[in-house]
């Protein structure tokens, strides 16, 4: 009797898994960063995140009012298709994206509707998504009691959620037992954050409304004799396994560097990234078939895409009897390493799997007597600390019209506004984020899968 196996491939991880291993309850494969945060066109240009600095997260972020360079990041220009936020197959490239306080609406437009497309594809492929304030407003449906889905919003929260008609107030907000916050932050042992700053922000209604069958209380609003009174402040929302989960906050926590209301912030982001939707298989290898993946983008079929920095691919194939000698063949673009992984049970990452192969190098082989029960994944390549001179070297040379320190779509002198590659703690590559970007949009390479059998041993 047949059974599925898995394969897992991983490019580059060899040298990303020891700076990834120091960052507490954070580290999911498979991922280029944690986080990104939007600051865009109508938002706070936020440049410093003091959660994501705190839990050791790596984030890139654009703070700015550039419609253009907005644009460019969120849907993709003739050098990045596949824009910022999403590998070339749509998943997403960041495990979170977080969006500031400003104007929800005005931001929404700004962003038009390819961009609104991308920021909606990247949480329906898995990434989590938090926002504050306008944030929160921008990933609902509309406002009140308004019946119209609002042109600007995103709608991947699909309820309407209130206006509080507090403006520059300090609010407090109560944790309930059974919140998944707690899971992360005590606060103090009473679940009680004080003084936090709210300028017309949102909430929902715990007595009535469709929200309530499937939206989860993460902490209410203590104000009393005000409209949003033991309201939620701040909730989460997830509708399906391979979906990220939304964590809406609505007031302003974001911008404090400790005590109880920081812990707020940290507490929200962890639950969001845990929240991240189950990796995809990608097909099934087929025995004496080759499988190539190098499409782009603009070919809309993932299926068959090129592999982004730091993703994993997955794949099954079939076993036919325990003891199978299998060789799996594997052979990528030259000057990118690659690394095999296999797992009995469930996708295969680094550190998570039965077999491997590390080394250096862009084609592997991988022989093994592998029983009819086992499981595997395969997923692809990336930068790392050491990998990125390798594919620095990698990027420039493919393209003769990009001098030195420049790139031809991300010119070194700055616009208004500025995208940035955030160097925190365990991320040192030293990048900015246009010459990141550039970098990433040459070196997404293509990948060769060939599977046979030699019988029984």
């Amino acid at each position: 009797m047949k059974k599925v196996l898995n394969l897992c491939l991983l490019g580059c991880l060899l040298l990303a898994a020891a700076p990834f291993a120091a960052a507490q309850e954070t580290t999911t494969p498979g991922f280029y960063k944690d986080l990104f945060m939007s600051g865009g066109v109508n938002l706070s240009s936020r440049k410093t995140l003091p959660a994501a600095e705190s839990l050791e997260l790596s984030y890139e972020y654009y703070a700015g009012k550039d419609a253009e360079i907005q644009k460019r990041l969120y849907s993709g220009s003739d050098q990045d298709t596949n824009g910022v936020l999403l590998y070339p197959d749509g998943a997403p490239r960041f495990r979170m994206l977080y969006v500031n306080g400003g104007g929800a609406t005005l931001h929404g437009k700004s962003l038009e509707l390819s961009g609104r497309q991308g920021l909606r594809q990247f949480y329906r492929a898995g990434g989590s998504y938090c926002g504050s304030c306008a944030g929160s407003f921008l990933s609902g449906r509309n406002v009140d009691a308004r019946e119209d889905r609002r042109l600007g919003y995103l709608h991947i929260f699909p309820y309407n959620t209130s206006n509080t008609g507090l403006k520059k107030e300090r609010v407090g907000h109560v944790i309930p037992e059974k919140s998944p916050l707690t899971r992360y932050r005590d606060f103090g042992g009473d679940r009680y954050v004080a003084d936090i700053y709210h300028n017309n922000g949102n909430w929902l209604s715990l007595k009535e409304g469709p929200h309530l069958a499937d939206t989860e209380i993460l902490a209410t609003y203590d104000t009393p004799g005000k409209r949003p009174h033991e309201g939620a402040a701040i909730w989460a929302y997830k509708a399906k396994p391979q979906e990220g989960r939304i964590v809406n906050i609505g007031s302003h926590p974001e911008g404090i560097t400790e005590g109880e209301r920081l812990e707020l912030t940290e507490a929200c982001f962890l639950y969001a990234l845990d929240g991240v939707g189950k990796p995809g298989i990608k097909g099934t290898l087929l025995a004496g078939e080759t499988r190539v993946m190098d499409r782009q983008t603009s070919d809309e079929d993932p299926a068959h895409t090129r592999i982004g920095d730091r993703q994993y691919h997955h794949f099954r194939f079939e076993v036919p009897v325990n003891g199978t000698r299998t060789t799996v063949i594997l052979e990528g673009e030259a000057g990118i390493d690659y690394s095999l992984f296999v797992r009995k049970e469930g996708p295969a990452f680094q550190g998570l799997s039965d077999y491997e192969d590390r080394s250096p190098g862009h084609s592997k082989t991988l022989r093994k007597s592998l029983p009819a029960r086992a499981r595997a994944t395969t997923c692809t390549p990336g930068t790392s600390v050491c990998s990125t001179e390798l594919l620095t070297r990698y990027a420039w040379t493919r393209s003769s019209a990009a001098p030195a320190g420049t790139s031809p779509a991300f010119p070194r002198a700055r616009p208004r506004g500025a995208c940035c590659h955030k160097k925190v703690h365990r991320d040192n590559t030293g990048w900015t984020g246009r010459r990141e970007k550039y970098l990433r949009t040459r070196i997404f390479p293509r990948v060769i899968w060939r599977v046979r059998w030699s019988g029984l041993r």
